[in-house]
């Protein structure tokens, strides 16, 4: 677990703060994606849709500012 802290820290020094904030964010859908594939948790359909929603949010917000830099 303290490996994974210090590697968080070190990479949050080299990337963007938005896109850190944003990865930041997702921590919880990375932790029900780890206990899905690692563990065999039993995720409820309720808990999949948000996880959905919050991975369709993250990538949706990356698309279009990556389009508002390309037209500006």
């Amino acid at each position: 677990m303290g490996i994974a802290y210090t590697l968080q820290i070190v990479a949050q020094k080299r990337a963007h703060p938005g896109h850190a904030a944003i990865i930041l964010s997702l921590e919880s859908v990375f932790a029900v994606i780890g206990g899905f594939v690692f563990l065999a948790e039993i995720i409820p359909l309720r808990g999949l849709f948000g996880c959905c929603l919050m991975l369709a949010g993250m990538i949706l917000s990356q698309l279009l500012s990556r389009k508002s830099n390309y037209s500006a």
